[in-house]
């Protein structure tokens, strides 16, 4: 063997070898010429010498760079063709063009999974660290009249951190456990990727609209089920280690390791060896439906005591959580020279952490909804309390009015504030307040509508056969600001003075000075003096800022800093400029830093760029001080980065439109908050918005809904969305849904009157098992199967679906669904029955059932359950 391959060495590179269980060796080498590159010897040939030609010679001019025999099948191997494909090749076929393949650059470092060899990676070249998973099952039924080959499962581009070009040096199966591989890379990361696969099986009815492609979230059964990071590279932060510990080789341990279960074995750069346990998927946990943890029938954890509506508590554990993180007191009561970095909104015992002059407005508010987390750790308890956050709010009329809404969440000042922009939009919108020309601009963002684009023009234009093009948007617009009576522009420069007023509108900048004395008042009573004063600022109305000023100084609510003279200036001197920076060292408020930045700097830019403001502001102020072009490039990268970050605040770039359902993609990514997504988005889908997201989301949370037991106002909501999507010549786009109302099974929460029969999938009523059937074809009676232990075998009394049987009446005893037995001959005298005793009732409290005409004698004269123990 040693004068084999020396002999094949000397020829040209070798890139790879393999061997087999039955004696073949395998050599991938470079090309040369027209020479074969895939050459198999046969050790097992007594003969073999360092002249004796190649038991097979395969691959002819087509450089190999990675090969693997199959354990199971030690006569088939896969090889990577460089820069073509993966082929597989059989060496009892005497064809040389092998079995099947797939073209990809991804032809390094192929491992095949030893306890499931359907399954293979492989990785890409150096700067592509690229690794795909394959399915061979899929490369072999590839067929000519299907050119299109579906094998690859997975893809991680990259799988690595590639900000240094990083390449795959090693990808290995453990053999320990199945569908877990590891990767190392040259700048010493080294992870382990455990892949799953789960059960759902899509439903083919769900099609994107308009197209015969199934919605690609539920295509693919693969996914991965964890990822861990045992060690980084070498110039990351995380990475503590330094470059003697960095990780050049590796190997899963299969046995007789020191740690039990799964763990692996590293040699590192210094020469030393050491051993990694792979980190355990975390533990299931159990939680019912009141949000309590358990083991068994024994409750290990619970919420904590509720105080009041869902806000108040949600604030008691943002108040101590951001306390925390921030190490300042939450007690509303202090100066505000005693505050760090924090502005508040002052409520009955209450003070919620809203400004910040050292993170931004989305950092603060990545703090409210994560709790704080990870510098913060809240109790279990709290926890769970959290969870229960959309429940409540569903339960305390969270649906589609704005203004209740911005009650239910006044824990969130940023989920306020969407609900006011949803709210503002809903006033322009109102008696066709944004129809202009034969153009409706109803839920366009200030992006759109300064950049005069519209989508879905088919549900927008009045006239069927108008043609949209820019000036007629321009006109529109222009026409819409003449009807609400808006005044001229004052600003820079520009040549779209309308589409600025009609955004500035849209941010909620009062357009008059009474409006906006009566914003900045309302500001001043919830404590956020300086935010009031500045804002008039921003807005051009100095003298209404400076009447705030000394009110304020007056009440000796605010210390006079003498900002008065600072602002009464048309410009500001050498020396005031330089009291100016002062000021600014020493503040902790976002607005005061952000108003004197702008005396210091003279330029409204510097304002623009500070992220510590909130973005419905920043953009009032770009709408009103920047020229065309840096407005344009301003609102385009916003829009992108709210977008990436799945900030809430984006809303107002984005209004209700495509890009909002790429916003809310990465909210609920982020978040959780299906919920929020679902009813903001309510107004406009499906009537704006065909997106096939938007029906996933919606059957989601009505399911939702059903499960936490709100059926009242799942009907509310489902009643007015169809309200609110119906076109302008009066016909709903939303096609009849199931009744709301049904009688479902207890255990399987299907239909009672429906049974789905599994041959041909249609929902129709079926003989239960064990009843003869009618079938013309079915000759002499059908043996009668015993039901199951604690079912029946009646229709009647059973589910359809999973033969579980129908409680009992909770004073009789009796299977609900049957007749009075009090009455003899009772299946024949329905007729003369009281017709409440043919309903089935059930608590709403307790969930015990009755006949309707014992609950109603019940409890014309109880007030309490029959049922023993129930109270």
């Amino acid at each position: 063997m040693n004068v084999s391959l020396a002999w094949v060495q000397l020829l040209r590179k070798c890139n790879s070898i393999a061997f087999s269980t039955q004696n073949l060796v395998a050599t991938g080498l470079d090309r040369v010429r027209n020479d074969v590159c895939l050459n198999i010897y046969d050790l097992g040939n007594p003969n073999v010498t360092s002249t004796t030609e190649p038991y097979r010679k395969l691959a002819s001019s087509e450089a190999i760079s990675s090969i693997k025999f199959f354990s199971e099948q030690p006569e088939v191997l896969v090889a990577g063709v460089s820069r073509q494909c993966i082929r597989i090749y059989d060496l009892r076929d005497p064809g040389p063009s092998g079995v099947a393949q797939y073209p990809t650059r991804q032809v390094h470092n192929i491992a095949i999974d030893p306890l499931d060899e359907n399954y293979l990676v492989s990785a890409g070249t150096t700067g592509d660290p690229t690794v795909t998973v394959w399915d061979q099952r899929f490369v072999r039924q590839r067929t000519p009249s299907d050119p299109s080959n579906h094998a690859a499962v997975l893809e991680f581009r990259p799988i690595v951190d590639n900000s240094h070009s990083a390449a795959i040096w090693s990808l290995r199966y453990s053999g320990t456990k199945r569908g877990s591989f590891g990767v190392l890379a040259n700048t010493g990361e080294f992870k382990i990727i455990e892949t799953a696969q789960h059960s759902h099986k899509p439903d083919p009815s769900q099609m994107i609209p308009g197209s015969n492609t199934q919605i690609p979230a539920l295509s693919s059964p693969h996914y991965t089920r964890v990822s861990h990071n045992l060690r980084y590279p070498s110039y990351s932060n995380e990475e503590k280690a330094g470059e003697k510990a960095r990780v050049v080789a590796y190997d899963f341990i299969t046995a007789g390791g020191p740690f039990s279960g799964p763990s692996a074995v590293t040699l590192n750069a210094n020469k030393e060896i050491e051993a990694f346990k792979i980190p355990p998927v975390a533990p299931r946990i159990n939680v019912t439906a009141l949000e309590e943890i358990f083991k068994g029938r024994t409750i290990i954890e619970k919420p904590s005591r509720r105080h009041g509506s869902v806000a108040e508590d949600l604030i008691d554990i943002q108040n101590k959580a951001l306390s925390e993180k921030l190490n300042v007191s939450p007690d509303p009561k202090d100066s505000l020279s005693g505050r760090l970095d924090r502005l508040t909104i002052d409520l009955p015992h209450r003070s919620i952490p809203l400004q910040s002059a050292t993170q931004s407005s989305h950092q603060m508010h990545e703090n409210i909804l994560t709790q704080g987390y990870p510098d913060v750790k809240l109790s279990v308890s709290d926890n769970l309390r959290i969870f229960e956050t959309q429940k409540r709010r569903c339960q305390e009329g969270y649906s589609l009015d704005c203004r209740k809404n911005k009650e239910i969440v006044a824990n969130d000042p940023w989920l306020v504030d969407a609900w006011s922009f949803v709210e503002r939009m809903d006033a322009h919108a109102w008696a066709d307040g944004m129809v202009g020309g034969d153009l409706e601009l109803k839920y366009l963002g200030i992006t759109s509508i300064w950049t005069n684009e519209l989508t879905m023009y088919d549900q927008r234009l009045i006239d069927p056969d108008a043609k949209v093009s820019e000036g007629i948007f321009v006109e529109a617009v222009k026409e819409i600001c003449e009807t609400k009576e808006f005044p001229p522009f004052s600003g820079i420069s520009t040549q779209y003075p309308h589409n600025r007023q009609l955004c500035l509108s849209l941010c909620g900048w009062n357009l008059s000075k009474i409006g906006l004395r009566e914003r900045c008042s309302m500001l001043v009573d919830e404590g956020q003096y300086y935010k009031a004063i500045v804002l008039a600022v921003f807005q051009g109305y100095k003298d209404v800022a400076l009447d705030l000023l000394k009110e304020t100084i007056q009440a000796k609510r605010i210390e006079n800093i003498g900002l008065a003279a600072v602002i009464a200036c048309d410009s500001v001197n050498e020396e005031q400029r330089h009291l100016c920076v002062w000021m600014a060292d020493m503040t902790d408020d976002a607005y005061l830093k952000g108003l004197l930045t702008y005396f210091i700097t003279g330029d409204w830019n510097s304002v623009v760029v500070m992220e510590e403001l909130s973005l419905t502001d920043r953009v009032g102020v770009a709408l009103k001080y920047l020229n065309d072009n840096k407005l344009s490039h301003f609102l385009r990268m916003c829009t992108q980065e709210a977008i990436a970050y799945g900030n809430i605040e984006g809303l107002l770039l984005t209004g209700l439109t495509n890009r909002a359902m790429d916003l809310f993609e990465h909210y609920i990514a982020k978040f959780g908050d299906l919920q929020t997504a679902v009813l903001i988005l309510s107004r406009a889908c499906p009537l704006y918005i065909q997106d096939a997201r938007w029906p996933l989301w919606k059957e989601i949370y009505l399911n939702q809904m059903q499960v936490w037991r709100t059926f009242l106002e799942r009907t509310h909501y489902i009643k007015e969305h169809n309200l609110r999507s119906v076109e302008r010549e009066g016909n709903s786009i939303i096609k009849p849904s199931a009744p709301s109302l049904a009688l479902s099974c207890m255990n399987c929460q299907q239909n009672l009157a429906l049974r789905k029969d599994p041959r041909s999938g249609r929902q129709h009523l079926v003989p239960l098992p064990g009843h003869r059937s009618r079938n013309k074809l079915t000759s002499g009676p059908q043996p009668r199967p015993h039901p199951p232990k604690g079912m029946t075998s009646s229709p009647a009394l059973a589910c359809p679906n999973c033969n579980t049987p129908m409680p009992r009446c909770g004073l009789c005893m009796m299977w609900l669904g049957s007749p009075d037995p009090s009455k003899v001959g009772a299946a024949q005298a329905l007729k003369e029955e009281d017709l409440e005793a043919r309903l089935i009732v059930f608590c709403m409290n307790c969930a015990h059932g009755f006949h309707g005409h014992h609950a109603r004698d019940w409890f014309a004269r109880h007030a309490m359950c029959p049922v023993p123990d129930c109270q």
